[in-house]
């Protein structure tokens, strides 16, 4: 059993990190940019593509199909949350709640969307997860597992759909043709991203060797602060790598049913993100299989995850556009990726931005109390 026991703030020996590079201003600043930038596209999307039966639809869009939208989001957060529960509660006898665990998700969520890369939230998630009283370690390995373990279903789904392909299945034109673009973007994330997971669970020590490496590297080729802040995780990072190893050999062979679960709720938290392009879908009066959106939505993910841009800002907005295109007509296009971002962008992040305001206002990113909320 993973002990959580924390050393005391301020104590020489404590590992609680600072938090990941965040401040007032340099939210703010992505904030803007995110927020403006995606407004801009969304107008510019809404202005070429919109005519006067565009609007007709608009109107017949139920007002459930608006309420299933925001249901869908709220069942993403919640089961996301309750998969970092599990896996917290799971491998440690110091408990996180489930509004802990909700708060936790909801900001890291908000947060992440503001980084270069939005898988970057994770690393927030850590943070706060250090807050609660976790280990350094501790919290890294639930992260990194909660990050990557979409990854393994992603790559399955590549997979069945590149052997189905090959044995001569074709979806509908539009499915067909966006698969050949997103299926080959898609493929090196997965491909990364699952032999990370891989050497992860089963290679542990091995996985601390490559993460001394790549630090090494880096401290090699930066400069002034940036090479400061690497070595100072390198350092952070053999302080814990113990507890670290010890985590992912814990779900890895110990604790396999907390892990299977973990992993499931996950799944089910993407699926429920994926269901609102579709719930989009239908208000616009696709009545198609399910089977084409889902598999493309699995496949345009870890595209849009890994891009450098605040909330993948311009690939997310291009990557639906043609996901919409594929099943609408052209006139539903703008209003479709409008309600897209509302319903899984603007929505959540507005509550996860109360909380993380909150939180800076109160105690500030540098006040190391683990407790704290």
């Amino acid at each position: 059993m993973i002990s959580s026991v924390h050393p005391s703030p301020g104590s020489p020996h404590s590992t609680e990190p600072a938090a990941p590079g965040l401040d007032r201003s340099r939210l703010r600043r992505a904030a803007i940019v995110f927020i403006v930038g995606s407004i801009a596209i969304m107008a510019v999307t809404v202005i070429v593509t919109t005519d006067d039966e565009t609007w007709h639809g608009v109107l017949s869009f139920g007002v459930w199909l608006v309420a299933l939208l925001l249901v869908a989001e709220s069942m993403r957060m919640v089961l996301e949350s309750l998969a970092l529960l599990v896996l917290v509660n799971g491998i440690q006898d110091e408990k996180i709640t489930v509004i802990e665990a909700l708060e936790l998700t909801i900001e890291g969520f908000s947060v992440g969307q503001l980084m270069p890369i939005s898988a970057a939230g994770v690393t927030y998630q850590g943070f706060l997860l250090t807050r609660k009283g976790v280990r350094l370690g501790l919290a890294t390995a639930i992260v990194l597992v909660k990050g990557f373990v979409p990854s393994v279903f992603f790559f399955l789904v590549l997979v069945g759909v590149t052997t189905l392909t090959a044995l001569g299945w074709e979806g509908s034109g539009g499915t067909a043709r966006l698969l050949k673009i997103v299926a080959p973007l898609s493929a090196l994330p997965l491909v990364l991203a699952v032999t990370t997971l891989v050497i992860m669970m089963r290679y542990p020590r091995r996985l601390d060797r490559i993460i001394d490496s790549v630090a090494a590297f880096l401290a090699r080729r930066l400069r002034g602060r940036a090479a400061r802040k690497i070595e100072e995780s390198r350092v952070l990072m053999e302080k814990e790598s113990h507890i670290f190893r010890e985590a992912l050999t814990t779900l890895g062979r110990h604790k396999r049913w907390v892990l299977f679960r973990g992993i499931l709720l996950v799944v089910l938290a993407y699926v429920a993100e994926f269901m609102i392009g579709i719930v989009i879908l239908w208000g616009f009066g696709y009545r198609g299989s399910m089977v084409g959106p889902l598999v493309l939505q699995c496949l345009l993910k870890p595209v849009i995850t890994a891009t450098p841009t605040p909330g993948s800002l311009g690939f997310c907005e291009g990557g639906y556009i043609a996901f919409f295109a594929a099943f609408l007509p052209a006139r539903f296009i703008g209003v479709s990726l409008v309600l897209w971002r509302l319903a899984l962008y603007f929505v959540p992040m507005s509550v996860g931005g109360v909380l993380v305001a909150r939180r800076i206002g109160r105690r500030g990113f540098d006040a190391k109390d683990p407790q704290s909320t």
